[in-house]
């Protein structure tokens, strides 16, 4: 990415403008133009000037400003017909005839002569075939392009310059461009013009490019169109170029299609065979093109040419994507299950990466045949909160002819258990979607080699991750990043396989458990899971052994006394070898294990110690749920135990392989979070942010962006981590519904929450996830610390069920949670403690208070609220 404008007839030295030329600022180099200068030489040469000054190949050039522009209105004494007067208003007639009158005016003899003395001073006497191109303020924009509104002239020899100039002119005043910024609701008073002029270069090749897919809107493709010689015809449509969608995965850039163009005549081909671009040049030109886009921060799309060996660049603007067909349904989202891996707000890193794999996601669903009909995609954020779509869902669930309340609800739609059968089967329609069901079934049989594949590929993954130091090159660094999101994005892929296996089996099955027997997805899955050796639970349990020795060993030297931690114990060598193996095991967990910018056990240690003296200061033993779960299912009908033996042996497979693949992306997180560590350790050395842990405040393209242009987008790093964080800061203090639908979004104030806000109902409907009733005094905790505060037999309400409050449940009588799921944490520990447990409450910590006096029961999901606490209870 050098200039060389020497080779393109650039005098070697510049002689300095006068003062008055200065001052008035009509004519500029593109070297001389400076970061305010936007609205005086409009975008397409304000870019220009930037990929200059970042060293890209582009011609040089001389911009005559809106200045020059309005200084030649007004020597023609046309202002009122271009900017309006008390008596002359603007009209498109008005600014056809001064378009008109433009082309018969010559330059003013001033501007005739600065331009001439510019010309003189900047181009040698054998430059005599310039471009003219138009830079108006106000084209080039994602949403108004004016794509071949404005004149270009190409070939002009020195001596037609003016009239050149005057024509560009003309043709942003004329008929088809006004009527385009009347359609986009574009002023047409005082429209302000500037022009590029440059040497016209002599390309062996040249092209346009799209940083992204415009037809699909793909981030993940780029698009290249090439020909032979001059890319005028190809831009104006006058010929059929070559085709390349490539994949932006640096530094091969795979090709992954093309399409042959028209051959032109031999004698405007070059040597080297019937196709314009070899592989060499489509990878260093995808490079360059990416750099492109990193440095401009958004998709772009990019005229090149490629001369004397070396790309140059005339003309780059954000890429205008087809639209996608907006929904006409206020698509519903639901925030269910998340706060099992994730901490109420994830990291913008996360955010990044999640919104990242969408596209996967919805191409998955769309090769299984579910027809999404635009309501894509399936998760986003809302206000730094992860939502689920719950209209895809339905729709998906529909169209293979089921109708799941007890799913729906599962996922957090309270309405559904209320709305009709908790499970039924439209055998006319599942009967026409036999195809989804075989693409399932398929996926479905080929798991263990899928699942062996991407623990084999998680592995190459982190062991290519190598850690980034000093001195890599930026095109390896992109290449691991775009890994990292390309690999989640399988993971996820595979993590909705089984979840589609297990509705139908979960929905199979309950068609053949008596309706006395609810809900069928709780009863299946606990009878599924039991005995199983799930390794998340495996950290439970060994905190519970540990806090257990700890125990007994304060009992041992007599120093174990109620409600306190014997802190010798945890002194001896014994326990800390225990611990240091625990450590071992477990260090790359996390209390929010699927957020990389959560710190792991292994770097605070002080987390699990913290659990481990919870449970020794908290009584054991309990009553085994599954027991009671496996009875019920004892006095069913034998005949429909054995249809179900199989379906229950299959879900307990995929129950398996669910738990086997979520800690293959627990290590997974492990090294993607190492990486960035490393890669912030070496930005922080540098000054470009305060912190290592500042990387997780960046998305992926600010990263991106950093790693391509480095220095000049750096100094950016520490004010955008300081806007994100105070904006993080408001979201934290505003309320947002467990369940929303997109027309209520705007709703929501930042710091406060919905105007709907959360009602104050008596009964609550919620997820049945440990069956039993409970009466009791509610005792609110939003904090795993709070541990003092509880006493025995009350009603815990707790945001989430994650390892860290999990100590808790043993001194409790029932429990109450905002969000969780059958298999979370806190779950499957409930129902082993025969502890009745309802979860996805919205806002339960703000709608009960402690002192409330409730009735859980885990059975049906319900919670009465009995009695308000006293208002005198603080």
């Amino acid at each position: 990415m050098s200039n060389e404008p020497h080779e393109l007839g650039l005098k070697p030295s510049l002689a300095l403008p006068t003062p008055q030329t200065l001052s008035k600022r009509r004519i500029l180099s593109l070297d001389e133009i400076e970061g305010a200068d936007l609205a005086l030489v409009g975008g397409k040469a304000f870019r220009l000037a930037q990929l200059r000054k970042y060293g890209f190949s582009v011609p040089p050039g001389l911009v005559l400003t809106t200045e020059f522009f309005k200084a030649q209105i007004m020597a023609a004494k046309l202002t009122p017909l271009w900017a309006g007067s008390p008596d002359i208003a603007v009209t498109a007639e008005a600014l056809n005839w001064l378009a008109d009158a433009l082309k018969l005016k010559p330059l003013a003899p001033e501007l005739s002569s600065e331009f001439e003395s510019r010309l003189q001073q900047t181009y040698t006497p054998e430059v005599d075939s310039f471009a003219v191109r138009s830079s108006v303020i106000d084209e080039d924009h994602r949403d108004h392009s004016f794509a071949g509104m404005h004149l270009t002239e190409l070939g002009v020899p020195r001596s037609a310059l003016p009239i050149a100039i005057t024509r560009c002119w003309a043709s942003a005043l004329s008929g088809p461009t006004v009527k385009y910024r009347q359609v986009h609701g574009l002023s047409i008073q005082s429209i302000r013009v500037a022009l590029i002029i440059q040497p016209l270069l002599s390309p062996e090749i040249a092209g346009v490019a799209f940083t992204i897919n415009p037809l699909t809107g793909a981030r993940d493709e780029i698009i290249i169109e090439a020909t032979w010689g001059l890319g005028n015809s190809l831009v104006a449509g006058h010929i059929q170029p070559y085709y390349y969608k490539i994949a932006a995965q640096p530094p091969d850039y795979p090709l992954i299609e093309q399409q042959a163009g028209i051959v032109p005549p031999v004698s405007a081909k070059t040597t080297r065979g019937d196709q314009p671009l070899t592989v060499t040049q489509i990878g260093e030109l995808a490079r360059q093109l990416e750099q492109i886009q990193a440095l401009m921060g958004e998709p772009q799309d990019i005229e090149w040419a490629y001369q004397d060996h070396c790309f140059f660049f005339l003309q780059t603007r954000p890429a205008a994507v087809v639209p996608s067909a907006q929904s006409t349904q206020n698509r519903e989202w639901t925030h269910h299950g998340y706060a099992q891996h994730l901490p109420p707000l994830p990291s913008p890193l996360f955010a990044a990466f999640l919104e990242a794999i969408q596209p996967q996601l919805t191409r998955f669903l769309t090769e299984l045949g579910i027809n999404i009909n635009h309501l894509a995609p399936l998760e986003k954020f809302i206000l730094g909160r992860p939502y689920l779509n719950l209209t895809l869902i339905k729709a998906a669930i529909t169209q293979v002819g089921l109708t799941s309340g007890s799913l729906l609800h599962l996922l957090g739609d309270t309405k559904a258990a209320s709305a009709g059968a908790l499970f039924t089967v439209d055998w006319k329609t599942a009967w026409a979607a036999r195809a989804i069901y075989r693409s399932i079934w398929q996926q479905t049989r080929q798991l263990d080699d899928t699942l062996a594949n991407v623990q084999a590929a998680i592995n190459q993954t982190i062991a290519n991750l190598s850690l980034p130091k000093a001195g890599l090159s930026s095109d390896l660094l992109l290449a691991q990043l775009r890994r990292q999101s390309q690999q989640y994005g399988h993971i996820k892929t595979v993590q909705l396989t089984l979840t589609l296996s297990r509705i139908i089996l979960t929905g199979l099955g309950a068609k053949l458990l008596p309706t006395s027997i609810q809900p069928p997805i709780t009863t299946l899955t606990t009878a599924a899971v039991q005995g199983a050796d799930l390794f998340q639970e495996r950290l439970h349990h060994r905190l519970v052994e540990l806090g257990q020795w700890v125990q007994s060993q304060a009992v041992q030297i007599g120093q174990a006394q109620p409600g306190n931690f014997p802190e010798s114990s945890v002194q001896s060598e014994e326990f800390k070898q225990k611990f240091t193996a625990l450590l071992a095991t477990y260090g790359h967990y996390a209390t929010h294990d699927v957020d990389p910018g959560q710190p792991r056990y292994d770097e605070m240690p002080d987390t699990l110690l913290a659990m481990i003296a919870a449970h020794a200061q908290s009584k054991t033993g309990y009553e085994s749920a599954e027991i009671k779960r496996a009875a019920e299912l004892s006095q069913i009908p034998w005949w429909r135990q054995w249809l179900l033996h199989p379906l229950l042996t299959r879900l307990r497979k995929v129950l398996i392989k669910q738990d086997q693949l979520h800690e293959n992306l627990v290590k997974f997180i492990m090294a993607v979070r190492q990486w960035h560590l490393a890669l912030g350790q070496i930005w922080s050395a540098a000054g470009w942010l305060e912190t290592p842990q500042d990387i997780f405040w960046l998305t992926l393209e600010e990263i991106e962006r950093t790693l391509r242009v480095e220095e000049g987008l750096a100094v950016t790093l520490s004010s955008t981590i300081q806007a994100r964080k105070e904006t993080y800061d408001m979201y934290a203090k505003t309320t947002t519904p467990f369940v929303i639908k997109d027309t209520e979004v705007p709703a929501i104030q930042l710091g406060y929450g919905s105007s709907n806000g959360s009602g104050a109902a008596d009964v609550f409907i919620g997820l049945p996830i440990s069956p039993g009733q409970a009466r009791g005094t509610v005792v609110v905790v939003r904090q795993p610390d709070e541990f003092n505060q509880i006493a025995d037999n009350v009603i815990l309400v707790m945001p989430s069920t994650d390892p860290a409050w999990l100590a808790l449940l043993s001194s409790a009588a029932g429990l109450i949670v905002e969000t969780g799921g059958l298999l979370s944490h806190g779950s499957v520990i409930a129902r082993e403690y025969g502890l009745p447990a309802v979860a996805n409450i919205p806002q339960a910590t703000q709608r009960f208070h402690t002192g409330d006096k409730v009735l859980v029961d885990g059975s049906t999901g319900v919670i009465q609220l009995l009695e308000r606490r006293p208002t005198s209870t603080p």
